[in-house]
């Protein structure tokens, strides 16, 4: 993802060009973006260029994935955190015990769902704003399961039968991209989240306490083999593929499923028009495995910052306005975190949505994102990528993770 800084010029309130008749202000702003959010930001400055005059945002956007973290730390160590921080829910507990996020106001707060404010609460005290959710699982071309009379696996063995049920028609099962590192991170979460978190939701704690270890650990390897079985059932050059071909081909037809999020929904509903899709959650051991909800886009800002009540002003305005929201939505195709602001879309896989939400069948990755942070996550998916390709032992993988335990958790 292009990392740049944008310089663009906003419209304020009139309190706002009252107070700054003479000198712009200034707002610094870092977005860690995943894949589909690059041009939101153009969105965000088309709105405030008319609602807020007299105020220049300077944006940096970088890659969440790979690149967010570092800016991130670096800024705290720093002392120079921007007046505005746009990450992912996860990260927000993680900064914030620095104590150099700033609270958000109860009005803007209430304005958030219930169930997208416990990742940003602390000590009874909100610091993030989370605007949007996605969700994670399996996605599948249902027509290639209707005309095989094939359904959703709800455990291992179910799907070792679907693959070899596709396998024997001549379908691809799986569509996937291994050369990057987070989509082996993404992938092994979603199992975790199943087969771990979801009986056990302060391993992690555990894991830097010795309790438990990776090594020897028959649920950890279990999520590993999840990958190389899925490598197995994708196409011989998936370990080259970046996500943009992966998504290319499996809007094409070219695979029966994909282990993903919602996100890949954004390139199949321009692209794959004519497919039907749905989606389902990776199948845990136990059979009951539960569709995964990430929140996405949240709003922070500085506890340092000079502006901290137009910031405020700015993100109620950001958190009401539905014309906004609405093209956000359909752009990034997610759900709103937001009360009243919902999406005008209708997304090809939200049906199946729908009614996981309505059973309860729910699981936050943020549990697991709190317990396990992102760059540990992404230092054993590099190490699972060196395994993948026969380099590593499976073994050498788990006893990584167990020697850097200590780095699964943020220290200042």
């Amino acid at each position: 993802m292009l990392t740049g800084v944008l310089t663009v010029s906003l419209a304020g309130c009139v309190n706002v060009e009252t107070r700054e008749k003479k000198e712009q202000i200034v707002l610094t702003i870092l977005a860690g973006q995943s894949t589909s959010d690059a041009g939101i930001e153009d969105m965000i400055d088309e709105w405030a260029g008319v609602k807020y005059p007299g105020v220049k945002l300077e944006w940096e956007c970088v890659d969440w994935g790979d690149q967010f973290d570092a800016q991130m730390r670096g800024r705290l160590a720093a002392g120079d955190v921007p007046d505005i921080v746009i990450g992912k829910a996860q990260d927000v507990k993680l900064y914030a015990k620095t104590g150099q996020l700033g609270t958000v106001t109860e009005k803007c707060s209430e304005k958030i769902k219930e169930n997208a404010l416990d990742p940003v609460t602390m000590d009874g005290k909100v610091y993030g704003l989370p605007y949007n959710f996605w969700y994670q699982g399996v996605i599948y071309n249902k027509d290639i399961f209707e005309r095989y009379g094939l359904k959703p696996p709800t455990t291992p063995q179910e799907m070792d039968s679907l693959i070899e049920d596709l396998e024997a028609v001549g379908i691809v099962p799986f569509a996937a991209h291994f050369q990057e590192s987070w989509k082996v991170a993404n992938m092994t979460m979603q199992y975790m989240m199943n087969d771990i978190f979801k009986y056990s939701p302060r391993w992690g704690d555990q894991l830097r306490a010795g309790v438990v270890n990776c090594t020897g650990n028959e649920k950890m390897l279990a999520c590993m083999l999840n990958n190389q079985k899925i490598l197995n059932a994708s196409w011989d050059d998936a370990l080259l593929l970046n996500q943009f071909e992966s998504d290319s081909r499996f809007t094409q037809g070219d695979a029966a499923m994909y282990l993903t999020g919602s996100w890949s929904m954004q390139f199949a509903n321009q692209y794959g028009k004519t497919i039907k899709f749905g989606i389902f959650p990776f199948p845990n051991e136990e059979g009951e495995a539960s569709l995964i909800r990430e929140t996405n886009l949240t709003l922070m800002k500085s506890a340092d910052t000079k502006y901290s009540n137009l910031i405020d002003e700015i993100f109620y305005s950001l958190l009401s306005d539905k014309k906004l929201a609405r093209e956000i939505l359909d752009f990034t195709q997610s759900d709103s975190a937001v009360k009243g602001l919902e999406a005008a879309h209708n997304s090809k896989i939200q049906e199946d949505i729908r009614r996981y939400e309505t059973e309860g069948n729910i699981i936050d990755v943020s549990a697991g994102n709190a317990q396990l942070i992102w760059s540990f996550q992404n230092s054993a998916a590099q190490e699972q990528l060196s395994w993948l390709k026969g380099e590593k032992t499976s073994e050498e993988v788990l006893e990584y993770m167990d020697e850097n335990r200590e780095d699964s958790a943020y220290t200042e």
